[in-house]
């Protein structure tokens, strides 16, 4: 038996759970190769979760960046605003946001990594406090025709909010410019390199590149010559094959 032969039997031990129960030597290639082809279905079936999963954190930071994106068009509003540039910021605001918070509840459906599904539903969750905690703030908003519905979303009542703007466009104004700086300040922590969407983020690429390491060594073990009861690979022989446990 030469170094290689080794390096594969330990793999096949570490991908497959080998124990030492002995099996027949004639039958060791065909148990061991129904084996790898079980592993190999089973680790492809936690790639399709991994990269779901990472696929829909991307949508939800990509929906948080658009929410903080419209959140700071909101706390830049100023006195030269026209009546219209409010408006479209306020409406732009509000489907941004709901975006970013229904995005956040779909990613936490998601199958898969549970730590990384309680970190989406935890960004839904702050954004909505973010603007409904404050007595005071939701009630000014209130006043220009915002509702913070059961679901965490935003809703605008667009002949309120044009007769505020009409009675008190300096307040509309300050309103608007509050609650955008609040949310741009909690997207802003939400997608920083320290956050834990970012730290899901990292965890579901690290798993990604795990097991993508396990379907390559596990590729090379399939290509593995036949064994026979003479061959070096009969090594086999003298494990028989666990049940493989998840990565």
């Amino acid at each position: 038996m030469n170094i290689s032969d080794i390096v594969q039997a330990n793999s096949a031990n570490k991908y497959l759970g080998l124990n030492s129960n002995a099996q027949a030597l004639g039958s060791v290639s065909a148990v061991g190769q129904a084996g790898l082809q079980k592993a190999e279905k089973r680790i492809q079936a936690q790639v399709d979760v991994t990269t779901a999963q990472l696929s829909s954190f991307g949508k939800l930071k990509s929906s948080v960046s658009g929410a903080q994106f419209a959140a700071h068009t909101l706390g830049n509003l100023t006195a030269t605003s026209t009546t219209t540039a409010i408006k479209t910021a306020a409406d732009s605001f509000v489907s941004a946001f709901n975006t970013a918070v229904t995005t956040a509840k779909t990613t936490a459906a998601v199958p898969g990594e549970t730590a990384a599904s309680q970190s989406a539903g935890r960004v839904a969750k702050n954004l909505s406090k973010t603007v409904s905690e404050n007595t005071a703030t939701i009630d000014s908003l209130k006043k220009i025709g915002f509702n913070m519905q059961p679901d965490g979303t935003l809703t605008l009542d667009a002949k309120k909010f044009a007769d505020a703007q009409k009675a008190d466009p300096v307040g509309v104004k300050a309103t608007l410019a509050k609650m955008g700086q609040q949310v741009d300040k909690t997207a802003t922590q939400e997608l920083a390199t320290s956050s834990n969407l970012s730290a899901s983020v990292s965890s579901l690429n690290q798993r990604a590149t795990v097991l993508k390491g396990q379907q390559s060594t596990l590729a090379s073990l399939q290509q593995t010559p036949t064994s026979t009861p003479n061959s070096n690979y009969a090594m086999y022989g003298g494990f028989g094959l666990a049940s493989y446990q998840n990565y």
